[in-house]
């Protein structure tokens, strides 16, 4: 039997030591990945990245639906089917299945009254110029109908695009995540994949003050019925 790199007594050491540091972060309430990075036991990643093109928000949304545990916040004002197609409704599936909550906030300011609008029964309709923008809402909605505890769409008009990870990392930049078409993800000339520029932000003090803007905005659904 050829040796392995680590005997059996390695393993036990460092299976000791982690049990040790889960123990800490336990006991003193310490956000386990720094501790953890202190320790050597995670890599550890930039604070903040930049990401060019339109597949680097992508990715990163991708991955945020993968890896989120407690909670999702997404900033996005058009949601069309360019963007949300059968791949992203599958790991908004996945996500929700997993118990996670997905905050989304969406709507252009200055299609509010417009090219939104909301029938005698509350439902939301869309004039034919900007429909293609929201093309994908009736089956956000209809998700939502499906995991109304944990899917929240609010109404936020503006013009920003973000979205965070429980508190793991976030995405701030130009990209229109949710609406804009997406190249082949396979396919590595980003320069060629729209003139889109983000950053990955992975401290908590940021990560903090995007989830605060997103919670305070207003839902401005009921403005439009006040108004109706």
């Amino acid at each position: 039997m050829q040796n392995s790199l680590y005997n059996a007594k390695d393993i036990r050491a460092v299976s000791q030591l982690l049990k040790q540091a889960q123990t800490m972060i336990d006991k003193y309430d310490l956000p386990a990945q720094p501790f953890l990075e202190n320790l050597g036991f995670l890599e550890t990643q930039p604070e903040t990245e930049i990401t060019f093109g339109r597949s680097g928000g992508r990715l990163h949304l991708f991955k945020a639906l993968e890896e989120a545990k407690e909670r999702i916040v997404i900033k996005c004002p058009w949601a069309s089917n360019h963007s949300i197609d059968n791949d992203l409704m599958l790991w908004l599936n996945y996500a929700l299945d997993q118990g996670v909550q997905i905050d989304l906030g969406w709507g252009y300011q200055y299609d509010i009254g417009t090219v939104i609008k909301q029938d005698h029964h509350g439902n939301f309709t869309f004039s034919p110029e900007g429909q293609s923008r929201y093309s994908a809402m009736p089956k956000l909605f209809q998700l939502q109908k499906c995991y109304s505890d944990r899917l929240h769409l609010k109404l936020t008009g503006g013009h920003s695009k973000f979205f965070v990870c429980d508190r793991k990392f976030a995405y701030v930049g130009s990209h229109n995540v949710l609406s804009s078409t997406i190249p082949n993800l396979k396919i590595a000339y980003p320069d060629l994949q729209g003139d889109e520029t983000g950053t990955i932000h992975r401290g908590i003090e940021a990560i903090q003050k995007l989830i605060a803007r997103y919670d305070q905005a207003a839902d401005l659904t009921s403005s439009m019925r006040l108004s109706a």
